[in-house]
């Protein structure tokens, strides 16, 4: 039997820490690796400093996740340092890597072309994008110029992504999707959402933990208050269903069976309920 895939994020950044950027990379590949199955298990936002970089890839690794994604950090400038912080941990020495060279040089042609630029060299500095640890396999990146880097340590395929997210999503899309789905046993991902209307968080709480004991290890519940309206308290409800691909059909059933005993538990504490949507 195969236990379901797990994963962890590195989101390095000091700008992310400081109040100057908001943080929607890591959100947008949970929700894709949940779609696919991949359980992610925890988040870890880190500065920009070399010695953390290192110790927290060793922290990471040392959970033996099936995957761990680092977000930002590969560019050009002095104080871009996951590659090196990966080589360190991993014990493995940087080297400038042809493959990498190449696309790098593709970039610089494909966005000369797109602007109308004259020829112009590409600055040595930019070489650092192509410098990566021994071992390693570079990512082609189709929107920016430094590319990704995928290194298996001990166990764990661990993939460094660019921070701007249009070339973190692209990476992700286009090279990391195919490996998750070939390398990883099949999982699938299912979710019912309700809206009630009119009955508290504290009155529903007694009926979503005996449920969830019910459907215990096959399906989590998750209440969310969001407000009033209409003077009524609103709280919009999550079920969530990861199985097998093999045991889809089966399990589909005790998700549609737990969202109706919700709905008419709910309906008993005098809510309006609103099926507001499915996710398969």
């Amino acid at each position: 039997m195969h236990e379901q895939p797990t994963s962890e994020m590195l989101v390095v950044g000091n700008e992310l820490l400081n109040g100057t950027t908001l943080d929607t990379n890591s959100h947008w590949m949970s929700q894709e690796l949940t779609k696919m199955g991949v359980k992610v298990n925890r988040k870890t936002t880190i500065r920009d400093e070399l010695t953390v970089i290192s110790k927290t890839f060793n922290e990471c690794i040392s959970r033996k996740p099936t995957w761990l994604f680092s977000i930002g950090g590969l560019g050009p400038t002095y104080d871009d340092m996951t590659i090196e912080g990966l080589a360190n941990s991993a014990g493995k020495r940087l080297y400038l890597d042809r493959a990498a060279v190449q696309m790098l040089k593709e970039s610089y042609e494909r966005r000369r072309k797109m602007f109308n630029r004259p020829v112009r060299r590409m600055p040595k500095s930019s070489l650092k994008m192509a410098t990566i640890p021994k071992g390693s396999t570079p990512l082609q990146n189709s929107v920016g110029s430094a590319a990704g880097v995928l290194l298996k340590v001990k166990g764990t395929t661990v993939v460094c992504f660019p921070g701007v997210p249009s070339e973190m999503k692209a990476i992700f899309t286009e090279q990391v999707v195919p490996l998750i789905k070939e390398e990883s046993t099949q999982f699938v991902h299912a979710e019912e959402w309700l809206e009630l209307l009119g009955t508290s968080e504290s009155r529903l709480a007694p009926i979503v933990a005996r449920i969830s004991k019910k459907y215990s290890g096959l399906l989590y519940i998750k209440s969310h208050p969001m407000g009033f309206e209409k003077g009524k308290s609103l709280i919009h409800v999550q079920i969530i269903l990861t199985v097998r691909k093999e045991d889809e059909e089966e399990s589909l059933h005790f998700l549609e069976e737990a969202t109706q005993i919700l709905v008419r538990a709910a309906k008993k504490l005098g809510a309006d309920v609103k099926r507001a949507k499915s996710v398969r």
